[in-house]
Protein backbone atom coordinates (compact mmCIF):
# COMPACT_ATOMS: atom_id res chain seq x y z
CA UNK A 1 0.00 0.00 0.00
CA UNK A 2 1.38 3.39 -0.98
CA UNK A 3 2.09 5.79 1.86
CA UNK A 4 0.73 9.30 1.31
CA UNK A 5 2.96 12.28 1.91
CA UNK A 6 3.13 13.34 5.54
CA UNK A 7 1.53 16.68 6.22
CA UNK A 8 2.47 18.77 9.20
CA UNK A 9 -0.33 20.97 10.49
CA UNK A 10 0.23 24.69 10.03
CA UNK A 11 1.82 26.51 12.89
CA UNK A 12 -1.61 27.71 13.87
CA UNK A 13 -2.95 30.95 15.25
CA UNK A 14 -0.16 31.22 17.80
CA UNK A 15 2.48 31.55 15.12
CA UNK A 16 3.57 35.17 14.91
CA UNK A 17 3.10 36.75 11.49
CA UNK A 18 5.86 39.22 10.83
CA UNK A 19 4.39 42.34 9.35
CA UNK A 20 5.34 45.90 8.36
CA UNK A 21 8.88 46.75 9.43
CA UNK A 22 9.72 43.16 10.40
CA UNK A 23 9.31 42.15 6.76
CA UNK A 24 11.73 44.83 5.61
CA UNK A 25 15.17 43.76 4.37
CA UNK A 26 16.82 46.02 6.94
CA UNK A 27 15.09 44.19 9.79
CA UNK A 28 16.00 40.79 8.41
CA UNK A 29 19.60 41.84 7.85
CA UNK A 30 19.75 43.17 11.39
CA UNK A 31 18.47 39.89 12.82
CA UNK A 32 20.87 37.91 10.65
CA UNK A 33 23.88 39.99 11.68
CA UNK A 34 22.89 39.71 15.34
CA UNK A 35 22.67 35.92 15.13
CA UNK A 36 26.05 35.75 13.34
CA UNK A 37 27.65 37.83 16.10
CA UNK A 38 26.14 35.53 18.74
CA UNK A 39 27.37 32.51 16.80
CA UNK A 40 30.88 33.91 16.59
CA UNK A 41 30.92 34.73 20.30
CA UNK A 42 29.55 31.35 21.35
CA UNK A 43 31.34 28.97 18.99
CA UNK A 44 34.40 30.64 17.45
CA UNK A 45 35.73 33.39 19.69
CA UNK A 46 38.81 32.51 21.70
CA UNK A 47 39.11 28.87 20.62
CA UNK A 48 42.76 28.93 21.61
CA UNK A 49 42.47 31.20 24.64
CA UNK A 50 43.32 28.29 26.93
CA UNK A 51 45.00 24.98 26.34
CA UNK A 52 43.51 21.60 25.54
CA UNK A 53 41.45 20.23 28.43
CA UNK A 54 40.76 16.76 29.78
CA UNK A 55 42.53 13.56 28.76
CA UNK A 56 40.88 13.31 25.32
CA UNK A 57 41.52 16.71 23.73
CA UNK A 58 45.35 16.59 23.88
CA UNK A 59 45.49 12.96 22.72
CA UNK A 60 43.18 13.52 19.76
CA UNK A 61 45.02 16.71 18.84
CA UNK A 62 48.36 14.87 19.03
CA UNK A 63 47.02 12.13 16.73
CA UNK A 64 45.87 14.72 14.19
CA UNK A 65 49.21 16.53 14.40
CA UNK A 66 51.04 13.26 13.76
CA UNK A 67 48.78 12.56 10.78
CA UNK A 68 49.52 15.98 9.29
CA UNK A 69 53.25 15.53 9.92
CA UNK A 70 53.67 11.98 8.61
CA UNK A 71 51.12 11.99 5.81
CA UNK A 72 49.67 8.65 6.96
CA UNK A 73 45.94 9.28 6.43
CA UNK A 74 44.91 5.67 7.09
CA UNK A 75 46.28 4.70 10.50
CA UNK A 76 46.00 7.19 13.39
CA UNK A 77 49.13 7.18 15.57
CA UNK A 78 49.64 8.36 19.13
CA UNK A 79 53.31 8.73 20.07
CA UNK A 80 54.36 6.41 17.28
CA UNK A 81 51.88 3.62 17.98
CA UNK A 82 48.64 2.88 16.09
CA UNK A 83 45.60 4.29 17.91
CA UNK A 84 42.47 2.57 16.65
CA UNK A 85 39.92 3.37 19.36
CA UNK A 86 38.03 5.84 17.15
CA UNK A 87 37.51 6.16 13.40
CA UNK A 88 39.32 8.75 11.39
CA UNK A 89 37.01 11.65 10.45
CA UNK A 90 37.96 13.98 13.31
CA UNK A 91 41.67 13.32 12.76
CA UNK A 92 41.34 14.13 9.06
CA UNK A 93 39.59 17.42 9.73
CA UNK A 94 41.94 18.46 12.54
CA UNK A 95 45.01 17.49 10.49
CA UNK A 96 43.77 19.67 7.62
CA UNK A 97 43.16 22.47 10.11
CA UNK A 98 46.66 22.03 11.55
CA UNK A 99 48.08 22.18 8.05
CA UNK A 100 46.23 25.39 7.22
CA UNK A 101 47.50 26.95 10.47
CA UNK A 102 51.00 25.48 9.85
CA UNK A 103 51.14 24.36 13.48
CA UNK A 104 49.08 22.11 15.75
CA UNK A 105 47.41 24.17 18.45
CA UNK A 106 44.34 24.24 20.64
CA UNK A 107 42.63 26.61 18.20
CA UNK A 108 43.35 24.54 15.07
CA UNK A 109 42.32 21.34 16.87
CA UNK A 110 38.99 22.81 17.99
CA UNK A 111 38.10 24.66 14.80
CA UNK A 112 36.63 21.67 12.86
CA UNK A 113 34.02 20.91 15.52
CA UNK A 114 33.13 24.59 15.89
CA UNK A 115 32.45 24.78 12.15
CA UNK A 116 30.50 21.51 12.24
CA UNK A 117 28.34 22.81 15.10
CA UNK A 118 27.68 26.01 13.14
CA UNK A 119 26.73 23.98 10.05
CA UNK A 120 24.40 21.82 12.13
CA UNK A 121 22.61 24.86 13.58
CA UNK A 122 22.37 26.46 10.16
CA UNK A 123 20.85 23.25 8.82
CA UNK A 124 18.45 23.16 11.77
CA UNK A 125 17.31 26.71 10.97
CA UNK A 126 16.55 25.94 7.32
CA UNK A 127 14.95 22.60 8.19
CA UNK A 128 12.55 24.08 10.75
CA UNK A 129 11.84 27.02 8.46
CA UNK A 130 10.88 24.58 5.72
CA UNK A 131 8.75 22.39 8.00
CA UNK A 132 7.17 25.09 10.17
CA UNK A 133 8.17 28.73 9.80
CA UNK A 134 11.11 31.12 9.86
CA UNK A 135 10.19 31.88 13.46
CA UNK A 136 10.55 28.22 14.46
CA UNK A 137 13.84 28.03 12.60
CA UNK A 138 15.21 31.09 14.37
CA UNK A 139 14.04 29.76 17.74
CA UNK A 140 15.75 26.43 17.11
CA UNK A 141 19.01 28.05 16.01
CA UNK A 142 19.12 30.40 19.01
CA UNK A 143 18.18 27.75 21.57
CA UNK A 144 20.79 25.42 20.09
CA UNK A 145 23.45 28.12 19.94
CA UNK A 146 23.07 28.89 23.64
CA UNK A 147 22.60 25.31 24.90
CA UNK A 148 25.57 24.27 26.98
CA UNK A 149 26.21 20.89 25.31
CA UNK A 150 26.17 22.42 21.82
CA UNK A 151 28.70 25.16 22.44
CA UNK A 152 30.78 23.12 24.90
CA UNK A 153 31.23 20.12 22.59
CA UNK A 154 31.36 22.46 19.59
CA UNK A 155 34.43 24.08 21.15
CA UNK A 156 36.08 20.77 22.08
CA UNK A 157 38.67 18.73 20.18
CA UNK A 158 36.78 15.44 20.58
CA UNK A 159 34.80 13.10 18.34
CA UNK A 160 31.36 13.78 19.86
CA UNK A 161 30.41 16.79 17.72
CA UNK A 162 32.10 15.16 14.72
CA UNK A 163 29.49 12.40 15.07
CA UNK A 164 26.54 14.57 16.06
CA UNK A 165 26.63 17.20 13.31
CA UNK A 166 26.46 14.83 10.29
CA UNK A 167 24.08 12.54 12.18
CA UNK A 168 21.70 15.43 12.85
CA UNK A 169 21.90 16.67 9.26
CA UNK A 170 21.25 13.13 8.08
CA UNK A 171 18.17 12.81 10.30
CA UNK A 172 16.82 16.10 8.94
CA UNK A 173 17.37 15.00 5.34
CA UNK A 174 15.77 11.63 6.07
CA UNK A 175 12.63 13.32 7.40
CA UNK A 176 12.36 15.46 4.27
CA UNK A 177 12.46 12.29 2.19
CA UNK A 178 9.94 10.46 4.39
CA UNK A 179 7.54 13.39 4.31
CA UNK A 180 7.18 13.17 0.53
CA UNK A 181 5.83 9.60 0.70
CA UNK A 182 5.99 7.15 -2.21
CA UNK A 183 6.54 9.96 -4.72
CA UNK A 184 9.72 11.09 -2.97
CA UNK A 185 12.72 11.82 -5.13
CA UNK A 186 15.96 10.09 -4.07
CA UNK A 187 17.79 13.39 -3.45
CA UNK A 188 17.08 13.70 0.29
CA UNK A 189 17.59 9.98 0.93
CA UNK A 190 20.95 10.14 -0.82
CA UNK A 191 21.92 13.20 1.23
CA UNK A 192 20.95 11.30 4.38
CA UNK A 193 23.07 8.32 3.28
CA UNK A 194 26.15 10.50 2.77
CA UNK A 195 25.63 12.25 6.12
CA UNK A 196 25.23 8.92 7.93
CA UNK A 197 28.36 7.62 6.22
CA UNK A 198 30.31 10.62 7.56
CA UNK A 199 28.87 9.97 11.02
CA UNK A 200 30.04 6.35 10.70
CA UNK A 201 33.52 7.62 9.87
CA UNK A 202 33.35 9.77 13.00
CA UNK A 203 32.42 7.15 15.59
CA UNK A 204 31.47 3.88 13.99
CA UNK A 205 28.19 1.99 13.48
CA UNK A 206 26.46 3.71 16.41
CA UNK A 207 25.12 6.31 13.96
CA UNK A 208 23.18 3.64 12.04
CA UNK A 209 21.95 2.03 15.27
CA UNK A 210 20.60 5.31 16.65
CA UNK A 211 18.98 6.22 13.35
CA UNK A 212 17.34 2.80 13.09
CA UNK A 213 15.98 3.01 16.65
CA UNK A 214 14.50 6.43 15.93
CA UNK A 215 12.82 5.13 12.78
CA UNK A 216 11.38 2.11 14.62
CA UNK A 217 9.80 4.42 17.16
CA UNK A 218 8.54 6.74 14.43
CA UNK A 219 6.97 3.86 12.51
CA UNK A 220 5.32 2.60 15.70
CA UNK A 221 3.83 6.02 16.50
CA UNK A 222 2.62 6.81 12.99
CA UNK A 223 1.94 3.31 11.64
CA UNK A 224 4.28 3.84 8.68
CA UNK A 225 6.04 0.48 8.73
CA UNK A 226 6.11 0.43 4.94
CA UNK A 227 8.96 2.95 5.00
CA UNK A 228 11.55 0.26 5.78
CA UNK A 229 11.86 -1.39 2.34
CA UNK A 230 12.15 2.04 0.73
CA UNK A 231 15.14 2.95 2.88
CA UNK A 232 17.38 0.48 1.07
CA UNK A 233 17.23 2.22 -2.28
CA UNK A 234 20.30 1.07 -4.27
CA UNK A 235 21.63 4.59 -4.86
CA UNK A 236 21.54 5.36 -1.11
CA UNK A 237 23.21 2.07 -0.16
CA UNK A 238 25.95 2.56 -2.75
CA UNK A 239 26.61 6.14 -1.64
CA UNK A 240 26.84 5.07 2.00
CA UNK A 241 29.31 2.29 1.21
CA UNK A 242 31.39 4.43 -1.14
CA UNK A 243 31.87 7.08 1.55
CA UNK A 244 32.15 4.94 4.70
CA UNK A 245 33.58 1.57 3.69
CA UNK A 246 36.97 2.32 2.05
CA UNK A 247 38.68 3.60 5.18
CA UNK A 248 37.50 0.64 7.28
CA UNK A 249 38.80 -1.80 4.68
CA UNK A 250 42.13 0.01 4.37
CA UNK A 251 42.47 0.23 8.16
CA UNK A 252 42.09 -3.55 8.43
CA UNK A 253 44.57 -4.14 5.62
CA UNK A 254 47.13 -1.84 7.25
CA UNK A 255 46.45 -3.03 10.80
CA UNK A 256 45.55 -6.70 11.04
CA UNK A 257 43.00 -7.18 13.82
CA UNK A 258 41.51 -3.70 13.51
CA UNK A 259 37.98 -5.05 13.02
CA UNK A 260 38.17 -7.05 16.25
CA UNK A 261 39.79 -4.21 18.18
CA UNK A 262 37.32 -1.57 17.05
CA UNK A 263 34.00 -3.37 16.59
CA UNK A 264 34.35 -5.88 19.44
CA UNK A 265 36.46 -4.13 22.07
CA UNK A 266 35.57 -0.49 21.45
CA UNK A 267 31.88 -1.00 20.64
CA UNK A 268 30.47 -4.27 21.99
CA UNK A 269 32.62 -4.46 25.14
CA UNK A 270 32.11 -0.77 25.88
CA UNK A 271 28.36 -1.35 25.63
CA UNK A 272 28.15 -4.65 27.52
CA UNK A 273 30.86 -4.35 30.18
CA UNK A 274 32.39 -1.78 32.49
CA UNK A 275 35.90 -2.41 31.19
CA UNK A 276 36.44 1.34 30.68
CA UNK A 277 35.28 2.19 34.22
CA UNK A 278 32.46 4.61 33.50
CA UNK A 279 29.59 3.05 35.50
CA UNK A 280 26.46 5.11 36.08
CA UNK A 281 22.89 4.27 37.13
CA UNK A 282 20.27 3.41 34.52
CA UNK A 283 18.54 6.80 34.91
CA UNK A 284 21.82 8.72 34.43
CA UNK A 285 20.80 10.32 31.14
CA UNK A 286 17.58 11.87 32.45
CA UNK A 287 19.39 14.65 34.35
CA UNK A 288 22.06 14.78 31.64
CA UNK A 289 19.58 15.68 28.89
CA UNK A 290 18.06 18.32 31.16
CA UNK A 291 21.51 19.76 31.72
CA UNK A 292 22.39 19.49 28.02
CA UNK A 293 20.00 22.29 27.03
CA UNK A 294 20.87 24.56 29.98
CA UNK A 295 19.72 27.33 30.43
CA UNK A 296 16.60 26.17 28.55
CA UNK A 297 15.98 23.27 30.94
CA UNK A 298 12.69 24.74 32.14
CA UNK A 299 11.39 24.74 28.58
CA UNK A 300 11.15 20.96 28.71
CA UNK A 301 7.83 21.70 30.37
CA UNK A 302 6.48 22.68 26.94
CA UNK A 303 6.79 19.26 25.23
CA UNK A 304 5.82 17.51 28.47
CA UNK A 305 2.52 19.41 28.60
CA UNK A 306 1.85 19.43 24.85
CA UNK A 307 -0.60 16.52 25.02
CA UNK A 308 -0.27 13.07 23.49
CA UNK A 309 -2.21 14.02 20.36
CA UNK A 310 0.62 16.32 19.35
CA UNK A 311 2.92 13.32 19.07
CA UNK A 312 0.67 11.71 16.50
CA UNK A 313 1.70 14.53 14.16
CA UNK A 314 4.68 13.56 11.99
CA UNK A 315 7.14 16.28 13.01
CA UNK A 316 6.49 15.97 16.75
CA UNK A 317 6.62 12.17 16.54
CA UNK A 318 9.87 12.21 14.58
CA UNK A 319 11.59 14.62 16.97
CA UNK A 320 10.41 12.67 20.01
CA UNK A 321 11.76 9.38 18.64
CA UNK A 322 15.02 11.01 17.58
CA UNK A 323 15.38 12.46 21.09
CA UNK A 324 14.64 9.20 22.89
CA UNK A 325 16.72 6.85 20.71
CA UNK A 326 20.18 7.84 22.09
CA UNK A 327 18.86 8.20 25.65
CA UNK A 328 17.23 4.76 25.72
CA UNK A 329 20.06 3.02 23.85
CA UNK A 330 22.87 4.33 26.05
CA UNK A 331 20.86 3.88 29.24
CA UNK A 332 21.36 0.14 28.71
CA UNK A 333 25.11 0.61 28.25
CA UNK A 334 27.34 -0.53 31.10
CA UNK A 335 29.67 2.38 30.33
CA UNK A 336 28.13 5.86 30.38
CA UNK A 337 29.58 9.29 29.65
CA UNK A 338 27.56 12.51 29.24
CA UNK A 339 28.73 13.07 25.66
CA UNK A 340 27.24 9.79 24.47
CA UNK A 341 23.79 11.37 24.13
CA UNK A 342 24.94 14.49 22.29
CA UNK A 343 23.14 13.16 19.14
CA UNK A 344 19.86 13.61 21.06
CA UNK A 345 20.46 17.30 21.76
CA UNK A 346 19.60 18.67 18.26
CA UNK A 347 16.27 16.83 18.48
CA UNK A 348 15.65 18.26 21.96
CA UNK A 349 16.42 21.76 20.70
CA UNK A 350 14.11 21.38 17.70
CA UNK A 351 11.32 19.92 19.86
CA UNK A 352 11.56 22.83 22.31
CA UNK A 353 11.42 25.30 19.42
CA UNK A 354 8.40 23.64 17.77
CA UNK A 355 6.47 23.30 21.03
CA UNK A 356 7.26 26.91 21.95
CA UNK A 357 6.03 28.14 18.59
CA UNK A 358 2.80 26.14 18.96
CA UNK A 359 1.95 28.22 22.05
CA UNK A 360 3.91 31.38 21.35
CA UNK A 361 1.02 33.81 21.89
CA UNK A 362 0.25 32.30 25.31
CA UNK A 363 3.47 30.71 26.49
CA UNK A 364 3.09 29.15 29.95
CA UNK A 365 4.98 31.22 32.45
CA UNK A 366 6.38 28.50 34.70
CA UNK A 367 8.86 26.99 32.19
CA UNK A 368 10.15 30.48 31.47
CA UNK A 369 10.43 31.28 35.17
CA UNK A 370 12.49 28.12 35.82
CA UNK A 371 14.90 28.95 33.02
CA UNK A 372 15.09 32.57 34.20
CA UNK A 373 16.47 31.42 37.55
CA UNK A 374 18.85 29.03 35.79
CA UNK A 375 20.11 31.89 33.62
CA UNK A 376 21.22 33.64 36.78
CA UNK A 377 23.72 30.82 37.27
CA UNK A 378 25.70 32.00 34.21
CA UNK A 379 27.15 35.25 35.61
CA UNK A 380 27.61 33.66 39.04
CA UNK A 381 29.53 30.71 37.59
CA UNK A 382 31.74 33.00 35.50
CA UNK A 383 32.48 35.28 38.46
CA UNK A 384 33.31 32.35 40.75
CA UNK A 385 35.57 30.56 38.26
CA UNK A 386 38.79 31.64 40.06
CA UNK A 387 37.48 30.15 43.31
CA UNK A 388 36.63 26.83 41.67
CA UNK A 389 40.12 26.65 40.14
CA UNK A 390 42.03 27.56 43.30
CA UNK A 391 44.02 24.51 44.41
CA UNK A 392 46.02 25.87 47.33
CA UNK A 393 45.09 25.54 50.98
CA UNK A 394 44.39 29.27 51.01
CA UNK A 395 41.06 28.81 49.24
CA UNK A 396 38.31 30.48 51.23
CA UNK A 397 35.05 28.74 52.14
CA UNK A 398 32.33 29.26 49.57
CA UNK A 399 30.20 31.37 51.92
CA UNK A 400 33.16 33.65 52.65
CA UNK A 401 33.73 34.15 48.92
CA UNK A 402 30.13 35.25 48.48
CA UNK A 403 30.42 37.64 51.41
CA UNK A 404 33.53 39.21 49.90
CA UNK A 405 31.99 39.44 46.42
CA UNK A 406 28.53 40.94 46.82
CA UNK A 407 28.70 42.09 43.21
CA UNK A 408 28.39 38.47 42.09
CA UNK A 409 25.10 38.05 43.91
CA UNK A 410 23.89 41.43 42.66
CA UNK A 411 24.74 40.62 39.03
CA UNK A 412 23.02 37.24 39.20
CA UNK A 413 19.96 38.85 40.82
CA UNK A 414 19.75 41.52 38.11
CA UNK A 415 19.94 38.89 35.35
CA UNK A 416 17.23 36.82 37.03
CA UNK A 417 14.97 39.86 37.47
CA UNK A 418 15.35 40.88 33.83
CA UNK A 419 14.55 37.36 32.65
CA UNK A 420 11.62 37.13 35.07
CA UNK A 421 10.22 40.41 33.75
CA UNK A 422 10.24 39.08 30.19
CA UNK A 423 8.79 35.75 31.38
CA UNK A 424 5.91 37.28 33.35
CA UNK A 425 5.10 39.72 30.54
CA UNK A 426 5.39 36.89 28.01
CA UNK A 427 7.90 38.85 25.94
CA UNK A 428 9.14 35.72 24.24
CA UNK A 429 11.45 37.36 21.70
CA UNK A 430 13.10 39.57 24.32
CA UNK A 431 13.42 36.58 26.67
CA UNK A 432 15.20 34.46 24.05
CA UNK A 433 17.46 37.33 23.00
CA UNK A 434 18.41 38.10 26.62
CA UNK A 435 19.24 34.46 27.35
CA UNK A 436 21.41 34.15 24.23
CA UNK A 437 23.25 37.40 24.94
CA UNK A 438 23.84 36.30 28.53
CA UNK A 439 25.34 32.97 27.46
CA UNK A 440 27.46 34.59 24.75
CA UNK A 441 28.76 37.16 27.24
CA UNK A 442 29.63 34.35 29.66
CA UNK A 443 31.58 32.46 26.99
CA UNK A 444 33.43 35.63 25.97
CA UNK A 445 34.32 36.35 29.60
CA UNK A 446 35.77 32.85 30.03
CA UNK A 447 37.90 33.21 26.90
CA UNK A 448 39.45 36.54 27.89
CA UNK A 449 42.16 37.28 30.47
CA UNK A 450 42.33 36.93 33.38
CA UNK A 451 39.79 34.09 33.47
CA UNK A 452 41.23 32.33 30.43
CA UNK A 453 44.66 32.34 32.07
CA UNK A 454 43.24 30.86 35.27
CA UNK A 455 41.51 28.12 33.29
CA UNK A 456 44.68 27.48 31.30
CA UNK A 457 46.88 27.04 34.37
CA UNK A 458 44.24 25.30 36.48
CA UNK A 459 42.85 22.77 34.02
CA UNK A 460 45.21 22.40 31.05
CA UNK A 461 48.61 20.77 30.86
CA UNK A 462 49.86 23.11 28.14
CA UNK A 463 51.31 25.75 30.55
CA UNK A 464 53.37 23.00 32.17
CA UNK A 465 54.55 21.84 28.76
CA UNK A 466 55.48 25.38 27.70
CA UNK A 467 57.40 25.94 30.95
CA UNK A 468 59.28 22.67 30.51
CA UNK A 469 60.10 23.58 26.93
CA UNK A 470 61.28 27.08 27.85
CA UNK A 471 63.46 26.03 30.79
CA UNK A 472 64.85 22.74 29.51
CA UNK A 473 65.05 23.28 25.75
CA UNK A 474 65.72 20.39 23.43
CA UNK A 475 66.98 18.10 26.20
CA UNK A 476 63.43 17.13 27.08
CA UNK A 477 61.80 14.72 27.60
CA UNK A 478 64.81 12.72 28.78
CA UNK A 479 66.37 15.36 31.01
CA UNK A 480 66.41 18.97 32.11
CA UNK A 481 70.02 19.99 32.21
CA UNK A 482 71.88 17.17 33.94
CA UNK A 483 68.80 15.84 35.76
CA UNK A 484 66.36 13.28 34.34
CA UNK A 485 62.70 14.32 34.44
CA UNK A 486 59.88 12.00 35.51
CA UNK A 487 56.21 12.25 36.39
CA UNK A 488 54.41 10.59 39.28
CA UNK A 489 50.71 10.68 40.11
CA UNK A 490 50.21 13.52 37.64
CA UNK A 491 46.66 14.15 36.48
CA UNK A 492 46.10 12.52 33.08
CA UNK A 493 44.74 15.70 31.52
CA UNK A 494 47.77 17.67 32.70
CA UNK A 495 50.21 14.97 31.59
CA UNK A 496 48.73 14.61 28.10
CA UNK A 497 48.52 18.38 27.65
CA UNK A 498 52.20 18.80 28.50
CA UNK A 499 53.13 15.95 26.17
CA UNK A 500 51.12 17.56 23.35
CA UNK A 501 53.20 20.75 23.67
CA UNK A 502 56.48 18.83 23.92
CA UNK A 503 55.60 16.43 21.13
CA UNK A 504 56.95 13.50 23.16
CA UNK A 505 56.18 11.32 26.16
CA UNK A 506 57.26 12.13 29.70
CA UNK A 507 58.67 9.11 31.50
CA UNK A 508 56.87 7.80 34.62
CA UNK A 509 58.74 7.42 37.92
CA UNK A 510 60.67 4.15 37.53
CA UNK A 511 60.63 1.17 39.84
CA UNK A 512 64.42 1.58 40.22
CA UNK A 513 64.83 5.34 40.79
CA UNK A 514 68.05 7.15 39.85
CA UNK A 515 70.25 8.80 42.44
CA UNK A 516 69.15 12.32 41.50
CA UNK A 517 66.10 13.37 39.47
CA UNK A 518 63.25 15.86 39.03
CA UNK A 519 59.69 14.62 39.54
CA UNK A 520 56.54 16.44 38.43
CA UNK A 521 53.36 15.53 40.27
CA UNK A 522 50.03 16.98 41.35
CA UNK A 523 50.42 19.26 44.34
CA UNK A 524 47.91 17.27 46.36
CA UNK A 525 49.98 14.11 45.79
CA UNK A 526 53.29 15.57 46.97
CA UNK A 527 53.03 14.44 50.59
CA UNK A 528 51.88 10.85 49.83
CA UNK A 529 54.68 10.55 47.25
CA UNK A 530 57.31 11.74 49.75
CA UNK A 531 56.06 9.30 52.36
CA UNK A 532 56.14 6.45 49.86
CA UNK A 533 59.79 7.17 49.07
CA UNK A 534 60.70 6.46 52.69
CA UNK A 535 64.01 7.25 54.36
CA UNK A 536 66.14 6.20 51.42
CA UNK A 537 65.43 9.42 49.51
CA UNK A 538 65.34 13.12 50.22
CA UNK A 539 62.57 15.00 48.35
CA UNK A 540 62.50 18.80 48.25
CA UNK A 541 60.17 21.11 46.35
CA UNK A 542 61.79 23.12 43.55
CA UNK A 543 60.57 26.50 42.20
CA UNK A 544 60.64 25.24 38.62
CA UNK A 545 58.28 25.04 35.67
CA UNK A 546 55.93 27.76 36.97
CA UNK A 547 54.28 29.59 34.05
CA UNK A 548 54.50 33.39 34.17
CA UNK A 549 50.72 33.73 33.87
CA UNK A 550 50.12 31.77 37.10
CA UNK A 551 48.66 34.12 39.72
CA UNK A 552 49.08 31.61 42.52
CA UNK A 553 50.76 28.26 43.04
CA UNK A 554 49.96 26.02 40.04
CA UNK A 555 48.21 22.69 40.69
CA UNK A 556 51.44 20.79 40.03
CA UNK A 557 54.71 20.77 41.93
CA UNK A 558 58.29 19.86 41.00
CA UNK A 559 60.38 17.92 43.50
CA UNK A 560 64.06 17.09 43.38
CA UNK A 561 64.53 13.56 44.66
CA UNK A 562 68.02 12.49 45.77
CA UNK A 563 69.17 9.24 47.25
CA UNK A 564 70.28 9.44 50.88
CA UNK A 565 69.49 11.86 53.67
Amino acid sequence: MDSPPMENPPAGPNCPVLKTRRESPAWRWGIGIGVCVLGWATLLAGLGSFGLLGPDEPRYAAIAAAMARTGDWITPHLWGRPWLEKPVLYYWLAALSDGSHRVASAASSRLPNALLAAAMLLGLFFWLRRERSAHAGMLGALIGLSSVFVFAFGRAATTDMTLTAPFALGMMALYLWLREGETARPLWLNCAAVAMALATLAKGPVALVLGALALVGFAALTGRWQLWPRLFRPSAVVLYLVVAAPWYVLAELHNHGFFHSFFVQQNLERMATNVYRHPQPFWFYVPVILLAVFPWTGWFGLPLTAGWKKYREPLHAYLLCWLLAPIVFFSFSASKLPGYILPAVPAAVALLAVCAEDRWARLPRWPLVISAFLAGVVPAAVALTPWFLETSKLRLPFTAVLERNPGTILLAAICILVMLFFAVRRRGAAYVAAACILVAAGVLALTRPPLSQRIDVGLSGEPLGRSLEAQCGTALPEACGSLPVYTANLNRARLYGAEFVLGARLAPWPAQPPADALVILDRRNAMPFSMRLGNAFNAAAQPRFIPPEARSAPPWIVMRVRRGR
